[in-house]
């Protein structure tokens, strides 16, 4: 028997800078929420969020009160940043399926369009990078991302070109879904005379190849299934999984004996599967934390999508677009929708299995895959459109 139900939906769109901070972009996603849901702040029992942002940039102290939370009794904080924000969906998730509270709530936003820190702040502050990497010059996402295109290059024997080419195939089909969403930062093409002339960051990614700074925030209302008011179909969680691998953070881009494969993604997604009794076939299409254009490869074969080092063979002739034979980040992902850090990601899953993705909208959408953290850590979700009758 169903217990528990997505039941609303809030999202401040992402933009490069809103003039807002995190704070009251919170407030409005979780006001949205609320109303989609159709409850009131005072029915919320419990409150779920990743434990390394949040807490700072919108501490629950100063959340509640703003937003009417004044009966939650139950809070819970848990792993940090992109698979944080996945695993604390599915946290809230079992709260209410396990009959803890009648409705839980999961928030997320950024303000890194309008803070000139932006996310290099979060990995500066790693003492390894602090003491001894920053000093040397070898600093920032962008840098470890490129060593994982280049280690990935050595491991499979790519030319130069054929990486480049690669590359540019994310960023390609990743533009062209964007175009179809009206809310897309980045929602126009790119020609690859035109990606070739993009900035250089790190060889071999291009200012293109990395995510945008935005501004935005998204909150999602899970319900007992006997209590859903929503106005919008329900989407339900039907397996998820979390798994580490064993190395701190701060070493993994520089010192993982793994890549390019991602151990805890390929287990993660493997745990979802069968909990969700489906198979990577069943799944309608696939939201995957692109941080990088390299990001994406290294995920899609480590979740089995295609083999070790085949990735930019299932990137080709269309098949990842959003009417394509293996959907992939219909709505333009951290490349050109907006860098809501997987919460954005998660929020277009549920739009597409609610039929509300408009132009981009993947046929008969009934699962949908949603994963985060392509480092040490890794969150799977398998979300299916509910049927509550």
């Amino acid at each position: 028997m169903l217990q528990a139900v997505v039941s609303g939906l809030g999202e401040v769109h992402p933009q490069r800078k809103s003039g807002k901070n995190v704070e009251t972009l919170i407030l409005e996603s979780i006001g949205k929420a609320l109303e989609d849901a159709g409850i009131t702040a005072k029915e919320i029992g419990a409150v779920v969020t990743e434990s390394s942002l949040i807490p700072e940039m919108a501490p629950f102290d100063r959340i509640a009160p703003a937003a009417g939370l004044n009966n939650v009794n139950l809070t819970l904080q848990t792993v940090p940043v992109g698979a944080g924000i996945l695993s604390s969906f599915a946290v809230a998730y079992d709260l209410v399926a396990q009959g803890k509270a009648d409705h839980a709530l999961m928030y997320f936003g950024v303000d890194w369009g309008t803070n000139p820190a932006g996310p290099s702040g979060y990995h500066a502050g790693m003492l390894a990078k602090k003491i001894i990497e920053g000093p040397t010059g070898f600093a920032g996402p962008p840098l470890y991302f490129a060593c994982a295109a280049r280690r990935y290059q050595h491991v499979y024997g790519l030319s130069d070109e054929e990486l480049q080419d690669m590359l540019w195939q994310v960023v390609e089909f990743t533009r062209v879904n964007a175009c179809q969403n009206p809310h897309a930062q980045q929602g126009h093409q790119l020609t690859k005379e035109q990606y070739l002339a993009k900035t250089v960051i790190a060889e071999p990614l291009r200012s293109v190849d990395c995510s945008l700074l935005s501004d935005g925030a998204v909150a999602v209302v899970i319900s007992r299934a006997g209590e859903f008011k929503g106005r919008s179909p329900a989407v339900t969680l039907a397996g998820w999984g979390y798994e580490f691998d064993p190395i701190p953070d701060m070493d993994f881009y520089t010192q993982s004996p793994w890549l390019p494969d991602l151990p805890a993604c390929r287990r993660a997604t493997n745990k979802a599967l069968s909990l969700a009794k489906l198979r990577l076939d069943d799944v309608d299409l696939f939201q995957i934390y692109d941080c990088f254009s390299i990001a994406v490869i290294l995920q899609i074969e480590a979740m089995g999508l295609c083999p070790p080092g085949q990735g930019r063979h299932l990137i080709k002739d269309d098949n990842t677009l959003f009417n394509g034979r293996v959907p992939v980040n219909t709505h333009g992902g951290l490349l050109a929708h907006g860098y809501l850090l997987g919460v954005g990601h998660l929020a277009e899953a549920v739009h597409q299995l609610r039929g509300q993705a408009g132009n981009r909208q993947v046929e008969n959408a009934k699962a949908a895959f949603v994963g985060a953290g392509p480092g040490r850590q890794y969150t799977s979700l398998i979300l299916r459109r509910a049927n509550l009758l």
